[in-house]
């Protein structure tokens, strides 16, 4: 016999992730959200184009920023958006989400990526693209909505540290920043490195 899927079941991520909202915000409060839950339906199902409106709409109506939409190899979208929270350090701690749609659902809860900016110069506090989600994309289309970012304020630098944390998986992560034009810094020895990034045309110009 066919058990049929509990309604209660296929919301209780999300009412986990609303009342962590409500309690804590929008930040990432528990290592528990790191965790993988059931994708939440569709509101048509098979319709991945309409849910990405659907959030778009939605994310806007509260004041965030839908920044960058594309597809990965594996036929799902992935947005990218911005929280904004209007406390006058939107443009100091930036905050970004990556939300993951496919035919099967949204993948909750989302990726969570923090950044601080400070005179043109970006530093890349944490990016939690983890566990069953590495190696699907989900890096390289935040990556490309993050510089959308870097060339609307006109930033210079972005930097960065690898900590020992990260080093059980080192030579994805050197790959993945030079892959997107990052000088790496590795000290094996000591299981730490550092990323840099640098805007030559802006940092030409001033030399200029």
């Amino acid at each position: 016999m066919t058990k049929k899927n509990n309604p209660l079941d296929e919301k209780s991520s999300e009412q986990l992730t609303n009342i962590l909202k409500d309690l804590f915000g929008d930040s990432d409060p528990f290592p528990m959200l790191k965790n993988e839950y059931k994708p939440l339906p569709l509101k048509k199902k098979g319709d991945i184009e309409y849910e990405v409106r659907w959030h778009t709409t939605d994310l806007e109506k509260d004041g965030h920023k839908v920044i960058h939409v594309a597809q990965n190899r594996f036929g799902e979208s992935v947005m990218i958006y911005r929280l904004m929270y209007g406390d006058g350090m939107d443009d100091v701690n930036i905050h970004l989400r990556v939300k993951v749609i496919s035919k099967d659902g949204v993948r909750v809860p989302d990726s969570n990526v923090h950044v601080h900016v400070e005179n043109k110069h970006m530093d890349i506090a944490d990016i939690k693209i983890e566990g069953e989600r590495v190696n699907r994309g989900y890096g390289s289309i935040m990556m490309k909505g993050l510089m959308k970012i870097v060339h609307e304020m006109q930033i210079k630098v972005i930097t960065g540290w690898i900590s020992s944390v990260d080093w059980d998986h080192i030579d994805r992560s050197e790959h993945f920043y030079r892959k997107h034009g990052f000088d790496c810094q590795l000290d094996h020895e000591n299981k730490k490195g550092t990323i840099l990034w640098v805007n030559n045309e802006l940092v030409n110009g001033d030399v200029n």
